[in-house]
């Protein structure tokens, strides 16, 4: 792990961490980046660029993110709690179902 996210602890932290990337990467104003922020159409990024947000997440903190992810993560919280979860920060999320716990089990050692 990279020396900036090796203070991340907790999924708070970590959402602190995703905000300041959408911020510094896309120039997104931090008041937008709320908990409750949806992140289609809701932060003003592109499906593109919201890909590449993933792909930053994924590469950082050595991760897979099932296939349509995106679609499982509606809010800005939505996608740090199942990173964290993936991460073992926290537990697993309401809205994760069993079928996309179970793809993304299979993509990475998701602690029990």
């Amino acid at each position: 792990m990279s020396e900036p996210i090796l203070g991340i602890t907790n999924w708070m932290h970590l959402f602190r961490w995703i905000v300041k990337l959408i911020r510094d990467e896309y120039g997104v104003d931090e008041k937008v980046l709320t908990r409750n922020a949806v992140l289609d159409g809701g932060i003003g990024l592109t499906a593109e660029q919201l890909e590449q947000v993933l792909d930053h997440i994924a590469e950082t903190f050595e991760l897979t993110f099932p296939e349509n992810t995106l679609n499982e993560t509606v809010r800005l919280e939505d996608l740090c709690t199942l990173t964290a979860w993936m991460r073992g920060l926290f537990k697993k999320p309401d809205f994760v179902t069993p079928l996309f716990e179970e793809r993304c089990r299979s993509l990475n050692k998701v602690p029990a």
